[in-house]
């Protein structure tokens, strides 16, 4: 029997992650309608930024207090995102589950 870690896939959000969590982006969902256009705008700079299906992504850092902002890192780039903002953005990681 092996003693090597079993990892099973986790799909959460951005924002529930923990500080060296890793993942990769599953998508950046559309919140709101055509009538909230700021959202609509913060969703589409998310996806401009990088945030796309399939890219690796990395919470290098939270605040102190309200954990905010979280900076993360999406392929080469860093950003710092607001609460809100990574709630939008759906991910997949890897958990060790035991030995």
């Amino acid at each position: 029997m092996s003693s090597l870690p079993i990892k099973q896939a986790i799909a959460t959000t951005l924002n529930q992650m923990r500080v060296g969590d890793s993942g990769v982006v599953v998508d950046v969902e559309d919140q709101g309608d055509a009538k909230n256009e700021s959202l609509f705008n913060i969703t589409r700079r998310l996806k401009e930024l990088g945030f796309v299906k399939g890219e690796s992504v990395k919470v290098l850092h939270k605040g102190y207090f309200g954990g905010e902002p979280l900076a993360v890192r999406i392929g080469q780039s860093t950003f710092a995102l607001r609460n809100f903002e990574a709630a939008l953005i759906g991910v997949t990681h890897t958990e060790k589950v035991g030995t």
